[in-house]
Parts: C-alpha cells; structure tokens; sequence
C-alpha cells in the first residue's frame, strides 16, 4: 500500500524543521507533500531545501482547502491512502507506523484519540473538543471520542467517494461525517495530548462561530 503523508502548513518556519526531522526517521520524505497555505514565513523555503513535495498556494484559503488539495495529488500521484499531520509538532511522526498498519489490517479510517489523558489539554480545548465530538457524533450517529484529532489515515477510496465543501477547520469534521454515513471501518488509536507554545492559526470566537454554522446547517 502507498501511503502519502499531508502536511497542511501555514507560517510554520518554526516547527517544520523539526517535524521533517522526526518525519525522516520513520517515512520517506519524497512520499510526504507539505501544502503551504498561502504562508509569508520561510515555511515554503525549508521544503524546497528538504525530499518532501510541496504544493504552495497563492492566499491563505483554509486548512480545509489545503487538505483537499493535497487529497488530490496524492490520489493523482497514485497513492492508495494517506495520514494526514498537522504542521506544529502535535502529531508525533514516530506513530505513523501504527496508522498504516491499522490500515493493513482493514480500517478504512484511522484517527488519533487524545482523549485517554487530557491532563495537558488547556481547559477551554478540553470544553470546546468534547462539544465538537457531541455533536460530530451526532451528526454522523456514531460516538467518536476526538473528533477534532487531524492525525488521521484515511484510504483513497474514501477520499474519492466524500463530498467535502468547507474550506476551514470544519473540514475535518465533515470529513468525520461523511466517513460514518457511508460505512467506512474507522479506527481510532490513542496518541500524546501534546500543547507546545507554538502558535495556533484557530481563531476562538471566528471558528466556533463556523462550527455553529457548519452544525446547523450540515
């Protein structure tokens, strides 16, 4: 099975040279596509020194724009699945492994699950994740405990088969959505609640009030 890993990054100078490192040591970096979300940094800059493939696009357009853009080279290029890892070192690449064999083994999709120890999760991510999941779970009429994890595996025949619309973070929950409703076999593992300092592009009262909007109209 060819997987691809997706990094959606935006202004990511900082912490892309580390998660490359890690990367190396486990995958293959010319089978990893950094979409660079429109960043002004030298986030661009650093994949063109490194194996990895870069896609870069003219404006900021959303991690969810992103994520469908790379879901279309990857399945262009040939790729059977792909594990998408978010670019501010959350989604520990040493993991990986774990993923694509949930995949060999007959999952359909793979999420990560922080939820097993949320000890370091900020209380207003703890609130706002286990709304998010109340009602993703709803919606989808399957319980998911960290619908909001984006350390996900996910095979091209599901990618093919999803209608995704939403350009931001509600994205990934409607990718979550329309993974239950059409019966694929989603798996999730547990993974390191990891909050680092480096900046999050998730605006509290802009996104929450998307999410409202995506919920109320899904």
């Amino acid at each position: 099975m060819r997987v691809c890993v997706i990094i959606p990054a935006y202004q990511a100078e900082k912490s892309l040279p580390q998660l490359l490192a890690q990367m190396e040591k486990v995958f293959p970096l010319n089978d990893v596509l950094v979409v660079d979300d429109g960043s002004t940094d030298g986030t661009g800059e650093i994949c063109r020194r490194s194996d990895v493939n870069l896609l870069t696009l003219n404006k900021n357009r959303g991690k969810g724009y992103a994520l469908r853009t790379g879901f279309k080279w990857a399945i262009d290029s040939g790729y059977d699945a792909v594990i998408t890892v978010d670019a501010d070192l959350q989604h520990p690449p040493n993991l990986i492994p774990q993923f694509t064999m949930a995949l060999n083994n007959g999952a359909d999709v793979v999420i990560g699950n922080r939820m097993r120890d949320i000890s370091t999760m900020p209380i207003e991510r703890r609130v706002s994740n286990f709304l998010s999941s109340f009602w993703v779970s709803l919606l989808a009429g399957k319980k998911l405990p960290d619908s909001q994890c984006g350390f996900r595996a996910i095979k091209k025949w599901v990618l093919q088969k999803a209608r995704l619309h939403f350009n931001r973070y509600q994205a990934e929950s409607e990718l979550l959505i329309e993974c239950c409703r059409m019966g694929a076999n989603i798996k999730f593992i547990s993974i390191p609640t990891i909050y680092n300092g480096c900046k999050s592009y998730f605006h509290p009262i802009l996104d929450t009030a998307r999410f409202i909007f995506f919920v109320l109209t899904y």
